[in-house]
C-alpha cells in the first residue's frame, strides 16, 4: 500500500514539474503587456503610446494597454518601471526628461541607463516658440523687444523637467529676454491655458500646438530645430534669428526594466519598426510633426546616452540650478 502511495505521490510530481517547464517554456509574450506613461494623458507621449499599443496588440495577438502614472517630472512612473519584474510584461514610454533629470536632479531613485533595458527610439518632436494673439507681437525680433521693455509681460508656461522647461530656459538665457516661467504638470493643462490667455507664451512641443497655429489661434515665431520643419516652411528657426547652434527638442521611446532578456527588447524593437511602416500610423505621425526613427536597441542605447550629455551641458551653460 505504502509502495503505492509512493508511486502516485511522484506521478503527481512529475507531472506537476513538467506541467511548470511547460509554462516556462511559453513563448514571449504569453500575457497582457502594460506600457507606462510617466505623464498624463493627452501629451505626446500619450499619444504615441497608445497608437503603438494599438499596433502591437494587433502584431502579437496580446493585449497591450496604456497605464498613466503622472508624477515627479515623470520620475514617478519611470522609477514604477525600474521596480517591475524584468520579464517584458512592463514597458516604460520615456521622454526627454528622462535624459534630462540625472543633470536637473540632485537625488534620483534610479540611474537612467543602468536600471533600464533599451528597447526603440520611435520618434523625435519638434519644439516651436508660440505666443497667444493678443500678445502684441508677430515676430521673434518683436518677441524679444516687448520682453526686456516689460520685464513682467511674457508669461511662458512650463512642465519642470521636460525638455519645453529646458527649452525655455535656455531661450532666456540666450535671448537676453525675461520670461516668467509658470509651471505645469504635462503638457495638456498647459496648452488649455494658453489657448485661453492665462499665459502668453510656450516652447511647445510641435504635436500639441500645429493645428492651433493652422487654425490661427497661436501665433508662431520661431522653431528650435536644425532645420526649417517641412510642415511650417516659412517659419524661420531661432539659429537662423541668431542663435547660433540653438536646438531643442523631445523624443520618446521604450525601455524595459534591467534585466529584462535582450531578445524580448530585440522582439519589441522589430514590432515596434514593423507599425512605424504602417501607412496610417506614418500619416498620422506627419500630421503631427513626429519624426520616425524605429531604432534597435542598440540605437536607442546611443541615443540616450548623446542626449543626456548633450542637456548636461545645456543645464550648465544656461546656469539652470538643480531641483
Amino acid at each position: 500500500m505504502k509502495e503505492r502511495i509512493k508511486r502516485i505521490v511522484a506521478l503527481l510530481l512529475g507531472c506537476f514539474f513538467v506541467s511548470g517547464a511547460c509554462v516556462q517554456a511559453q513563448p514571449y509574450p504569453n500575457k497582457p503587456i502594460r506600457i507606462i506613461v510617466p505623464f498624463g494623458p493627452g501629451g505626446t507621449t500619450d499619444i504615441i503610446a497608445r497608437s503603438m499599443a494599438k499596433k502591437l496588440t494587433e502584431q502579437l495577438g496580446i493585449s497591450v494597454q496604456v497605464e498613466n502614472k503622472n508624477g515627479g517630472s515623470s520620475i514617478v512612473g519611470t522609477q514604477f518601471v525600474a521596480k517591475a519584474a524584468p520579464d517584458g510584461y512592463t514597458l516604460l514610454m520615456a521622454g526627454s526628461p528622462h535624459a534630462i533629470n540625472p543633470s536637473l536632479r540632485k537625488e534620483m531613485p534610479y540611474d537612467a541607463v543602468k536600471s533600464f533595458e533599451p528597447v526603440s527610439l520611435i520618434g523625435t518632436v519638434p519644439m516651436v516658440l508660440v505666443v497667444h494673439p493678443s500678445l502684441p507681437v508677430k515676430t521673434f525680433q518683436e518677441f524679444v523687444a516687448y520682453g526686456k521693455k516689460n520685464p513682467d509681460a511674457l508669461r511662458c508656461g512650463v512642465v519642470p523637467g521636460s525638455g519645453n522647461h529646458m527649452a525655455t530656459e535656455s531661450l532666456k538665457f540666450a535671448a537676453e529676454v525675461p520670461l516668467m516661467p509658470v509651471p505645469y504638470q504635462s503638457d495638456a493643462p498647459m496648452v488649455v491655458d494658453l489657448l485661453g490667455g492665462h499665459t502668453n507664451c510656450v516652447v511647445l512641443i510641435s504635436t500639441q500646438g500645429i493645428s492651433y497655429i493652422r487654425e490661427g489661434r497661436l501665433i508662431a515665431l520661431a522653431a528650435t530645430s536644425q532645420e526649417r520643419l517641412p510642415f511650417l516652411p516659412n517659419l524661420p528657426t531661432l539659429q537662423e534669428l541668431g542663435l547660433k547652434g540653438f536646438l531643442a527638442g523631445s523624443w520618446n521611446g521604450l525601455f524595459a526594466p534591467a534585466g529584462t532578456p535582450p531578445e524580448v527588447g530585440e522582439l519589441i524593437a522589430k514590432q515596434i519598426q514593423l507599425a512605424l511602416k504602417d501607412p496610417k500610423i506614418i500619416e498620422q505621425y506627419e500630421q503631427i510633426g513626429i519624426t520616425i526613427v524605429g531604432t534597435d536597441p542598440q540605437g536607442q542605447a546611443k541615443f540616450l546616452a548623446s542626449d543626456i550629455a548633450r542637456w548636461r551641458d545645456v543645464i550648465k551653460n544656461a546656469n539652470i540650478p538643480q531641483q
